[in-house]
């Protein structure tokens, strides 16, 4: 693919200034895009148009969600601390209690069914999409995906936390978990002393994410995730200008991401994507190394689709220069690829993190921290990534 820039520039040059000025504008023009808010739509909104002006007609898609994460998971951690407060006599109604937050936090985790999140979805989002047929006969399906919304500042996100803010959540998941034992643990008291130790924490994550509502605030995302929004749009221009040989490209930009991956998962359940392939690009302006994720998930986790990940690696070899790795260990929470690959489906996310994220979910996620090298081989890799797939790279 090639697009003419002004003056004789070249095409990566054009396409990266281009998604400098749109990261600019979502950051500084419309600032923090809660999700479900004004603001996210006004972003939503804005994109639409300037795709428009660029040849990509779009559409605004809308679904039912939430404003943050701690909707759900606040009654998850609510009710998992609940049978504490019940006498010991009562074992029956404190083991349907424990159980009962045992059964739903696994099925919020498997990120399929949640019935929390369906339950707490009463507020309104929007997902960008957009399709572009290929040149010839279409042969395969991409969709490129990143999220429009940003996130909320807290302690579980300060520098002293966030490097350990994995196995934090894990451990309050494995306590979550274990109340699904209360039957067994009331029988003895090394069990009842471990019910109480388990409780202690899902305290800890509750006043944890009590903290974040009452003291965070919304925060610039220009990291996360206006890179990536921009990124995946610019690719999708320089599509219209020379349209790929059998690959249709859907561009999807989702809302709602950084409240529980909602966006993505309201796609999913309202298309059929058996077969398709997923590129997410979640956070790659920060000063860190270009990483894709072999696996993705906290406690339980899905790995990455296996051609997806060779074309990467046969990238990185190819292109040392660009400085695309393996995570190791992936930073952050769960992504928008994260629900494709839950379902079985063919997903690879892209993001710059090295052990953690730069400054991961906090105020000084604005333009000034954006790193223009990485953000330049980010729209290189995506490119290739994009033209590989196109030269059947990834078919099976």
């Amino acid at each position: 693919m090639t697009l003419a820039g002004p003056e004789g520039q070249s095409a990566p040059d054009a396409v990266l200034e281009q998604t400098e000025r749109w990261i600019e504008t979502l950051v500084e023009a419309i600032g923090p895009r809660r999700p479900t808010s004004l603001a996210e739509r006004t972003a939503s909104e804005w994109l639409r148009t300037e795709l428009e002006r660029h040849g990509v007609d779009a559409a605004l898609v809308p679904f039912r969600a939430y404003s943050t994460f701690a909707a759900p998971y606040a009654a998850l951690l609510a009710l998992g601390i609940a049978p504490a407060l019940l006498p010991r006599r009562a074992q029956v109604a404190r083991s349907a209690l424990a159980c009962g937050a045992a059964a739903l936090g696994a099925l919020e985790d498997d990120l399929r069914l949640r019935p929390l999140s369906r339950l707490a979805a009463r507020s309104r989002s929007f997902n960008l999409v957009a399709s572009l047929e290929p040149a010839g006969e279409t042969r395969r399906t991409l969709c490129l995906i990143s999220h429009i919304d940003s996130s909320r500042s807290g302690l579980i996100f300060s520098a002293s936390l966030a490097p350990h803010l994995r196995r934090v959540l894990a451990g309050v998941s494995v306590a979550l978990g274990s109340q699904g034992l209360e039957p067994l643990l009331a029988r003895s008291r090394p069990g009842r002393w471990f019910a109480c130790l388990a409780r202690a924490a899902l305290a800890a994550g509750l006043a944890l994410l009590i903290e974040r509502e009452l003291r965070g605030v919304d925060v610039p995302g220009a990291n996360d995730n206006a890179s990536g929004v921009a990124l995946t749009a610019a690719l999708a221009t320089e599509a219209t200008a020379s349209r790929l040989g059998s690959t249709r490209l859907i561009l999807l930009v989702t809302g709602a991401e950084e409240a529980g991956l909602l966006g993505s998962d309201a796609f999913l359940r309202g298309h059929d994507t058996r077969g398709w392939l997923f590129l997410n690009f979640d956070g790659v302006a920060a000063a860190a190394t270009l990483r894709y994720l072999p696996k993705e998930g906290l406690l339980r986790t899905w790995k990455a689709d296996p051609a997806l990940l060779e074309v990467a690696r046969r990238l990185a070899r190819r292109r040392p220069q660009l400085g695309l790795e393996a995570a190791t260990v992936p930073a952050g929470l769960t992504y928008d690829a994260t629900p494709v690959l839950a379902r079985g489906g063919r997903a690879l996310t892209i993001s710059a993190q090295d052990g953690t994220i730069p400054n991961y979910h906090r105020p000084s996620d604005d333009a000034r921290n954006v790193d223009r090298p990485t953000l330049a081989r980010a729209v290189e890799i995506g490119r290739e990534l994009i033209a590989a797939i196109d030269r059947g790279e990834a078919d099976r």
